[in-house]
């Protein structure tokens, strides 16, 4: 039996342990044998493992005749248009561990159709995997002294890249017509990650003044980006700008930051800029997609608006499976990956934050006061680390199936909701808690937390 090595958002581990150079050739070769004598292309984002583990794949992929092609740093979403645009590709792959910090990497590999591949696909990827491993018939010094090299976007991949580029113009120019942003000033904080070449062009595009860039130390994710926004804050605040925008390490998600340097929501995200949509009457605005963990306040309010929320479970490929590609829609995640499909077949945060500032543009009031249109219900969200294979023991335990269960009852009998599950990126099994009694919350979330971590200590 193959690996499960595809988590929910593709393959991921800390780069020369987990992830090594043999797993990316191995994945390059079983492409190869899916798309034999096709193009591949190869993105990556700005981690110092990436040229080499991008070296290996290409290395994989050469193997079985098809092409690798690069397009050195580029967004995930960026390669993603050009593989859904372009039917001379076969695939694409992207070396980016997201949000994860610089030791992590991982392989997202994306289909003709512009998205993560189907479960199906990726078993049959992990079975040729494994197959490759098994055999050891290649060696990683030749993997990493192969000609050709990744480490650069070539003439061909730079083309590619250029285009993508032009998109993000086109995207802006539209949103925020004759530079309509002009008044706006936006701090811009792309994680030091694959967004950072392409960000602040993409932002002027609609006409807004952009400060900042470099953050931290120049190191992706280091306290930075997306899921670290509290220096955003700060700077925003101290440039008197309108809003702060961070990407995170793959620039395929966007946080928001107002000019009072607090970070909204992500569902106050979904839920404004869904209202502006219907408000807009434009096609397909009676709709939102988005996950189970999406605030039930948000589905009230769009709810009176005439809007109906769609759950899905968590990830935004089911987000984008619910979605029409290249028809007007929309969809979102807490997490800050909204979706367009009439813009991009994926989840694009430069696209995201273009949205973001037309928005602020016809509103005409600060994005606090906006924010302060859409309160949500109280909600926790906490986490326990596990070891691997620990999730699944936990999740199957009587006596925390007990806890979740009490929990379950208590929340529902106040209006609320509990989910317990598994993530698919990081070791870790993640609680959330949504009801109006904020004490009651706090208390069973909590009494999740201690059962767990009591038990995986005796299980230890």
């Amino acid at each position: 039996m193959a690996a499960v090595r595809f988590g929910t958002d593709g393959i991921r581990g800390v780069a020369g342990a987990s992830l090594t150079s043999e797993i990316a050739y191995a994945l390059g070769a079983a492409l190869s044998a899916q798309h034999p004598a096709g193009n591949i292309l190869i993105g990556r984002d700005t981690r110092p493992s990436g040229p080499s583990l991008s070296a290996a794949l290409a290395a994989g992929i050469r193997s079985g005749g098809a092409t690798p092609i690069s397009l050195g740093v580029i967004p995930t979403p960026g390669l993603a248009a050009i593989v859904a645009a372009d039917a001379q590709i076969a695939c694409g792959v992207v070396v980016t561990a997201s949000h994860n910090p610089a030791e992590y990497n991982g392989l997202k590999v994306i289909g003709r159709d512009g998205r993560k591949v189907p479960d199906a696909i990726e078993r049959e990827l992990e079975r040729k995997i494994e197959e490759t491993l098994a055999a050891a018939t290649f060696h990683v010094a030749h993997i990493d002294d192969a000609p050709a090299t990744v480490a650069r976007a070539d003439a061909e991949g730079a083309t590619y890249v250029a285009r993508y580029a032009a998109n993000l113009a086109q995207v802006a120019a539209a949103a925020a017509p004759n530079r309509a942003a002009a008044w706006i000033r936006v701090v811009l904080d792309a994680s030091n990650g694959a967004g950072s070449p392409f960000a602040e062009a993409a932002i002027a595009a609609t006409g807004a003044t952009v400060e900042g860039m470099a953050m931290g130390d120049g190191l992706i994710n280091d306290a930075v980006g997306a899921t670290a926004p509290a220096a955003l804050g700060r700077r925003v605040v101290a440039h008197g700008a309108d809003l702060g925008i961070a990407l995170d390490g793959d620039a395929d998600r966007c946080a928001v930051v107002d000019e009072r340097g607090v970070l909204i929501d992500g569902d106050v995200v979904i839920g404004l800029i869904a209202l502006d949509r219907m408000r807009r009457a434009l096609p397909g605005s009676e709709r939102v997609v988005a996950t189970i963990l999406t605030n039930s306040g948000v589905e009230r309010h769009l709810r009176d608006a005439g809007i109906t929320l769609q759950r899905t479970p968590v990830g935004d490929r089911h987000i984008a499976e619910a979605l029409i590609p290249g028809h007007p829609g929309f969809g979102g995640e807490k997490s800050g990956h909204l979706l367009f499909p009439e813009h991009a077949p994926t989840g694009d945060g430069l696209i995201s934050a273009i949205e973001m500032i037309a928005l602020l543009v016809r509103s005409g009031v600060p994005l606090s006061t906006l924010a302060a249109t859409l309160p949500l219900d109280p909600q926790l969200q906490r986490e326990i680390s596990v070891r691997e294979g620990e999730a699944e023991w936990l999740l199957a335990n009587p006596m925390m199936l007990d806890r979740i269960r009490d929990a379950e009852r208590q929340l529902a009998a106040r209006g609320g909701r509990l989910l317990v599950r598994p993530s698919g990126t990081e070791p870790l099994v993640r609680v959330m808690g949504e009801g109006p009694d904020e004490a009651l919350l706090t208390s069973v979330v909590d009494a999740i937390l201690s059962t767990g971590s009591a038990l995986l200590a005796e299980h230890r």
